[in-house]
């Protein structure tokens, strides 16, 4: 095998306007390490990042300089670029193999197969294994376990997650330097998968329904390199669930916990967990090993509808773990699927309430967020039990909300975001990608952050309460006008495509 090209698409269809952020795609970055672990030689090209000369990339590919090519599908934001770069790399070498994975890829093999023919198979779930046997028999693709490809009679489950990669197998880090610039910081994985079995969730779906940590010295010197050689003090864990829900894992979390604390001076880190596996006792080691953000999803308190999502973490005990971590300087960001098939107005005013006790601890978009039921997740067959689901598509099953009053709030509340505040937030959008933040005093971002939020809590609670819009929202919203202006005015704008 001569060398393989990896691709990260760009995402250019956003759900809504989200803080443009520079982030090393780990799982492609793995795929990489892999092949070039066995001496395979990699070319990478990150389209996100702008990272890899395309036109000479293309050129090689027409040249037959490459073995075979690999398109990562995280997402659907990157769906439509990565079908039409397959297409593209199929039209300069039609006997190139292409293939493609990552969670998008994983949930939906059979849509990205029939939808786009230059893709001849799809790579479920993890992508080390995968590389050691296509390099080893690179034409005998169809006889690898987690392959999916046109026409296979058998369609086989996700396999079990195995032991996280092999301890002598690093990420590239050709991606490293571009992402600290950006002023990001580098990613590392310490641990895979959840263990959790939420019934939403894709995380058991692609990993299967376990959690797995790598070396605890490994992950400690994958860790002390990035320091010597990037000179960074800051360290983005990016793990679905870091303090495990397995037998055998708090005995690591402490293991890794102790090495982290060896770094002088001290590191930051930040990094996901479920609430439910977090050990209070242990919050004080976890701040003096440099944590100072933990991402944790609750999404409900709910009793319907934790029953249904496989969760049951009650109000009081999350009160007092959150608590506890905020009173430690550990600062936290909250998930909340504040819309769900089978909430009730009731619901929602609880979960409003508890947001509200703790405003730093979660961004105004939240408040809009919706369950998505992802294709081949368990909570599908829920909601076609209950006769909730609708139509299905590569985003999933769309579902009706049992609760007729809550289906009017949320059809009034969409229309209040749609007229009032979202073109605002698309503007707001364009100017952060076109990079005017530059020159921009942070100060008049923070102002303007917050009367977004204060906006859009006005919007939710009034028109929960079926209130028209108050005099004191008419200001805010003009105040935001004109703070938007101002910042679009900041320096020259960079022109973007609308999509």
């Amino acid at each position: 095998m001569k060398k393989v090209l990896l691709i990260n698409p760009a995402e250019s269809t956003p759900g809504w306007p989200t803080t443009p952020r520079a982030v090393e795609p780990m799982g492609l970055l793995y795929v990489a390490g892999a092949f070039q672990e066995i001496g395979v030689e990699t070319t990478l090209l990150d389209l996100q990042l702008g990272f890899g000369d395309q036109e000479e990339i293309y050129r090689g590919i027409a040249r037959s300089e490459y073995s075979a090519a690999g398109i990562a599908l995280a997402s659907q934001a990157c769906v439509w670029d990565a079908l039409k770069i397959a297409q593209d790399l199929k039209n300069l070498n039609p006997d190139l193999p292409i293939f493609s994975g990552g969670v998008f890829a994983s949930l939906n093999p059979e849509w990205v197969l029939d939808t786009t023919p230059a893709i001849d198979f799809v790579v479920i779930g993890e992508g080390e294994p995968f590389v050691t046997e296509f390099v080893l028999d690179p034409g005998n693709w169809k006889q690898i376990p987690n392959v999916r490809y046109r026409g296979q009679l058998l369609h086989q489950g996700n396999l079990p997650a195995t032991t996280l990669s092999r301890p002598h197998i690093r990420p590239d880090r050709s991606l490293t330097f571009e992402v600290i610039k950006r002023g990001e910081a580098p990613s590392v994985v310490a641990t895979r998968g959840c263990g959790g079995g939420c019934t939403f969730c894709c995380i058991s779906h692609y990993y299967g329904s376990s959690w797995q940590s790598r070396e605890v010295g490994e992950v400690h010197q994958e860790i002390e390199d990035l320091v010597r050689n990037f000179g960074v003090r800051r360290i983005h864990l990016v793990d679905d669930n870091l303090f495990g829900h397995s037998r055998g894992a708090k005995e690591w979390v402490r293991s890794f916990i102790t090495a982290m604390k060896n770094f002088d001076p001290p590191l930051r880190f930040k990094t996901t967990c479920r609430l439910d596996d977090l050990d209070e006792h242990l919050i004080p080691d976890i701040k003096r090993a440099g944590f100072d953000l933990l991402k944790i999803g609750i999404e409900t308190f709910s009793r319907k509808t934790q029953k249904v999502y496989h969760k049951g973490m009650l109000r009081y005990k999350a009160e007092a773990k959150l608590d506890a971590l905020l009173k430690t300087g550990i600062n936290v960001s909250l998930g909340f699927i504040m819309f769900d098939p089978y909430c009730s107005l009731r619901d929602i005013e609880e979960n409003l309430e508890f947001l509200l006790n703790y405003p730093d601890c979660w961004g105004r978009h939240l408040l809009r967020s919706k369950l998505v039921a992802y294709q081949n997740t368990p909570i599908i067959a829920s909601l076609q039990k209950d006769g909730l689901a609708l139509e299905s598509g590569i985003l999933g099953v769309s579902w009706r909300f049992q609760d007729q009053k809550v289906a009017d709030f949320h059809r009034r509340f969409e229309a209040m975001l749609r007229g009032r505040i979202l073109p605002l937030e698309w503007e707001y959008f364009h100017h952060q990608r076109s990079l005017l933040r530059q020159g921009f005093d942070p100060p008049r971002l923070a102002e303007i952050d917050a009367l977004f939020k204060n906006c859009w809590i006005d919007i939710f609670t009034g028109t929960l309460k079926h209130q028209r819009p108050s005099s004191s929202l008419e200001n805010r919203l003009l105040d935001l006008t004109s703070l938007v202006e101002e910042y679009g005015q900041s320096t020259p704008s960079i022109p973007i495509a609308e999509n």
